[in-house]
């Protein structure tokens, strides 16, 4: 894993003057504009906070809308009135990228370097030979990392003392990062004979990686291309109630919970535990406008665009899910997977030349 870069903010201060730009809620006209930057070195999938200040000559500052661009390089941008996202989502652009915002005859450009291929994982994508190649809807995992749990349950099998009946419960295998012979809800009720020993290790909350395609287009020599697309983001409540009753000590916990409790504890044990800051929210579709930009180096490009998901889940210490482990066969265990969806979405382009 690389280390983190952390910047403070860098001002891409461009002053024009000239004349009358606007006159807004009675401030009197803006006569200079700038830009701020919250980040300004990114890799492929991160974004910055780009904010456009307008001063009027007493150097008050005034709110209004400019119009944004990007004026070289890849990304794409989401405007919210003075302030945009940039997202640095071209997975195979290295390089600076220039920001502009224009408001009536000012103009401020600012500048932001792109990394290129995420830091962490190595490029999952396949290697199309044209540009009419079909490409699969998602890519393959890798696993980014395989971290030790203090605690774990799990849900199993019981039989019913009084009448035989099969239903289901929840077990403590582990508890304060120590193998213990299942102790709840009642050791002579197992079903699986396995449930009277100890488990063969302590099982593992790992991270994996892969890319759903949300977007693909066939594209010219020297397009610029620009679409809204939607996909989802988040996770569910019932995926993430689970993990957390696996790898925390509140096996009680019960329906009263709300989902901001959940997400509050599970995020929590997630960056505790893995060491990874991951924002866990509940599902939705959400919609964003996506651009390309590509300069006339081939005859035809092949433009797709993938959204990020990220899967926390129990494994063996080989990173495998639970349920397909060699190691926990036959003891029933789930992995309780969580896919975090829309952490990043990417553009990835391939560029082609007739023969």
């Amino acid at each position: 894993m690389p280390k983190h870069i952390r910047h403070g903010f860098l001002v891409g201060i461009v002053f024009v003057a000239a004349l009358t730009a606007g006159c807004l809620f009675g401030a009197g006209p803006i006569t200079s504009l700038e830009l701020v930057v919250d980040n300004s070195r990114l890799f492929a999938g991160d974004t910055a906070i780009v904010t456009a200040v307008g001063r009027t000559e007493k150097g008050k500052v005034v709110t209004f809308q400019p119009q944004w661009e990007i004026v070289r390089g890849n990304g794409a941008f989401e405007p919210n009135g003075s302030q945009a996202v940039f997202y640095a989502s071209d997975w195979d652009y290295q390089g600076m990228v220039k920001l502009r915002a224009t408001y009536g005859k000012l103009q401020a450009e600012t500048e932001i370097e792109a990394l290129g291929l995420l830091g962490e994982i190595e490029d999952p994508f396949p290697k199309p030979e044209s540009a009419f190649d079909l490409m699969p809807e998602r890519t393959e995992p890798q696993i980014i990392s395989t971290n030790d749990l203090a605690f774990f349950s799990n849900v199993v099998a019981l039989k019913s003392k009084r009448d035989g009946h099969i239903f289901t419960g929840r077990a403590r295998f582990v508890w304060d990062g120590k193998i213990m012979i299942a102790d709840s809800p009642a050791p002579d009720s197992w079903v699986n004979a396995l449930h009277y020993t100890e488990i063969p290790e302590i099982p593992k909350l790992s991270h994996r990686v892969h890319f759903e395609r949300i977007d693909i287009e066939v594209l010219d020599r020297g397009t610029n291309y620009s679409r809204s697309v939607a996909h989802r983001t988040g996770t569910t409540k019932e995926h993430a109630t689970e993990l957390m009753w696996s790898v925390t000590s509140e096996t009680t916990a019960s329906a009263r919970w709300g989902w901001g409790d959940i997400q509050t504890k599970l995020t929590a044990e997630i960056k505790s535990t893995t060491k990874q800051s991951v924002r866990i929210e509940e599902e939705t579709t959400v919609t964003k406008s996506w651009s390309f930009q590509h300069p006339n180096d081939h005859d035809v490009y092949l433009y797709t665009s993938w959204n990020r998901v990220d899967t926390f889940y129990l494994s063996d210490s080989n990173g495998v899910p639970l349920e397909e482990s060699e190691i926990f066969k036959g003891w029933g265990f789930s992995s309780n997977p969580v896919e975090i969806r829309g952490s990043g979405v990417v553009q990835r382009t391939w560029g082609f030349d007739y023969e």
